[in-house]
């Protein structure tokens, strides 16, 4: 994918995300109705804490040298607390870590925390669509055997994190979901590339 266009899908992306926030505003006066006549569970005021497991794939280069192994994915784990200012708007702050993956022979690593508006779009009284859009601090560690002729190191800073998930109520509070983030990090002598995650969710409300 050329660099106009993956830019371009990635802006795309991140404007869906964002539409899905600003679009649950004029959505949370509609549910004021629904809500009178018991057609959405009350979300606004509360608080839900939700722990994930998933799927990373790293876009990081893994160069052309024989024999050197390179696998870009690898298992995920976030933990996610935040609250609802409304009943379809809400804030969250999220500690993830990527994983390990396999690299050139040797590995690459990226944790962070993400926070992010979130926008909640109910679809009857399980199902909600939700998207979210926001500022990840990301750490990372390349490491490289010396024969590779790779760059290593560590790596921060500050990048665009987005992403959209199907949410399910199974009872009083308790919730999962399946959902697909991006987030932008920086990698020592690659610059920035991004990070795709697939993940698996269990949380509480209260």
């Amino acid at each position: 994918m050329t660099s106009p266009l993956r830019a371009l899908t990635h802006g795309a992306v991140a404007a869906a995300a964002l539409g899905f926030a600003v679009g649950a505003c004029a959505q949370d006066s509609q549910n004021s109705l629904a809500r009178e006549i018991g057609g959405a569970r009350q979300q606004a005021g509360k608080s839900f804490i939700d722990l994930s497991v998933g799927k990373s794939t790293y876009n990081t280069s893994c160069g052309n040298l024989a024999g050197l192994t390179c696998s870009r994915g690898t298992t995920s784990y976030s933990l996610t607390a935040g609250n609802m200012v409304t009943d379809n708007v809400g804030v969250e702050l999220s500690a993830m870590n990527l994983g390990k993956a396999d690299r050139a022979g040797g590995s690459v690593i990226a944790r962070g925390i993400n926070l992010s508006a979130v926008g909640r779009l109910p679809l009857g009284d399980i199902f909600a669509l939700e998207g979210k859009i926001g500022p990840t601090y990301g750490v990372t560690k390349v490491s490289v055997p010396a024969s590779s002729g790779l760059p290593s190191g560590r790596a921060r800073g500050v990048g665009l994190g987005y992403g959209v998930a199907l949410d399910m109520n199974f009872t009083r509070g308790l919730h999962g979901s399946v959902g697909w983030e991006q987030h932008d990090f920086k990698f020592a002598g690659q610059g920035r590339s991004n990070v795709h995650n697939v993940t698996l969710s269990l949380g509480y409300m209260f």
